[in-house]
């Protein structure tokens, strides 16, 4: 039993009914919607096998909040449920009879108190936000804040397959947050919600502090050439850091340009530490067909002198023009290309580019083979003592 005047933490389920408010819909319509929505809810699995007293559930009037004190994936387990429900149901209505919602969830703190009748009432940080993540979707989006969503993402594969992140929102008050969205094959919303994007790109700002605060003694660049005929990549960047300010380094930006247009789950990114640990999305700063921009957050803040610290970026990509650059925005020890290519590819060329003019010029050291057999090569470029502002592009056909 919830102690009824105690703060609690609780996974929110939010939901309204999409143009209950139209003017031109009749009482008796909109009346039917609401008991149809309640209806549907009650029948859902997840609804009926949860027990009374885990479970909150306040009408909002066009719809409900339901707070679960138990598992995470109780309030998505609701909305796949629901979603498939209002699919059958919509089969045979006209447009204007037609069930359609927006969901929110998210996971945090509630108080539980008893109003003026002595019912259970819930508010706090946990409702208020799942609120306005309903909020920023549209007919059919259910959104997941990324507290929630990444605590499911965790927890197995299929949810990793379900739940995308999308990029970040503005809420009440300025707030910026990243925003999940959950879809399948007979549930949720696969287009973007467009209200209260919030796109806005952290690179001028991220750059000047990190030539304040970080060198790399170690740059190291995979590129394995998986299909030569799509000229599809996978690229692994190592990237060892040294933190030569006061301050801890917490996070680190990511900026990844293509060629063609790719979302952010179409290019498989992983980050992760030197301790092969996953290092979490904080931010989705820029999610453009051309380009992408993410924040991750170490699991360990990186310290001044600290030694042997890295972090590794994971992604896949199309490269149609056949090429690869890198440019340094602080200063390098030692920077290492190594593409794995087919032997029906040609020798990659590496040219020194100037930002600027983008000339480039060909370098007087060249990738060497260090390891060949009757189907793939890998060859290695390495440079020494790079300074910010230099651009290195790899080349091959």
């Amino acid at each position: 039993m919830i102690n009824q005047t105690s703060l609690i933490y609780a996974n929110f389920f939010f939901t309204d009914i999409v143009g209950l408010s139209d003017p031109r819909m009749s009482t008796k319509t909109q009346i039917k919607k609401i008991e149809m929505l309640n209806k549907l809810i009650k029948e859902c699995v997840t609804f009926k096998t949860t027990s009374k007293d885990s479970l909150l559930v306040l009408p909002t009037g066009d719809g409900m909040v339901i707070g679960f004190f138990q598992s995470p994936e109780l309030p998505l387990n609701l909305a796949i449920e629901l979603h498939r429900k209002i699919g059958m149901y919509n089969k045979a209505k006209i447009p204007t009879e037609a069930l359609r919602l927006r969901i929110g969830i998210h996971s945090g703190p509630v108080f539980v108190v008893n109003d003026v009748l002595e019912n259970k009432n819930i508010w706090g940080p946990g409702i208020i936000i799942s609120r306005r993540i309903m909020d920023i979707g549209n007919d059919g989006h259910i959104l997941l804040s990324s507290r929630v969503a990444e605590d499911l993402r965790e927890l197995s594969d299929e949810y990793k397959k379900i739940i995308t992140p999308l990029h970040d929102y503005t809420i009440k008050h300025g707030q910026k947050i990243l925003i999940y969205s959950a879809h399948g094959k007979d549930f949720g919303n696969p287009n973007v919600p467009i209200g209260n994007s919030h796109q806005r790109s952290k690179m001028k700002q991220a750059v000047i502090k990190l030539r304040r605060t970080t060198i790399y003694p170690y740059l190291e660049v995979n590129v394995t050439v998986q299909d030569p005929n799509t000229m599809h990549l996978k690229y692994k960047r190592l990237y060892e850091i040294e933190n030569i300010s006061d301050d801890p380094i917490y996070q680190v930006l990511h900026g990844i340009a293509t060629d063609i247009p790719k979302t952010f789950q179409d290019l498989n990114i992983k980050v992760y530490d030197n301790e092969n640990q996953t290092l979490k999305i904080s931010s989705i700063s820029i999610d453009k067909p051309f380009q992408k921009e993410f924040t991750t957050v170490f699991n360990k803040p990186i310290l001044k002198g600290e030694r042997g610290k890295f972090y590794v970026l994971e992604y896949e990509v199309e490269e149609p023009d056949k090429y690869f650059e890198n440019a340094f925005l602080v200063d390098c020890h030692e920077f290492i290309i190594n593409i794995d290519y087919p032997v029906t590819m040609t020798a990659p060329v590496v040219y020194d580019v100037n930002i600027e003019s983008h000339e480039k010029n060909y370098c007087d050291i060249q990738p060497a083979i260090i390891e060949s057999n009757s189907e793939r090569v890998i060859a290695r470029w390495k440079r020494r003592n790079i300074f910010q502002g230099q651009s290195f592009r790899l080349e091959w056909k």
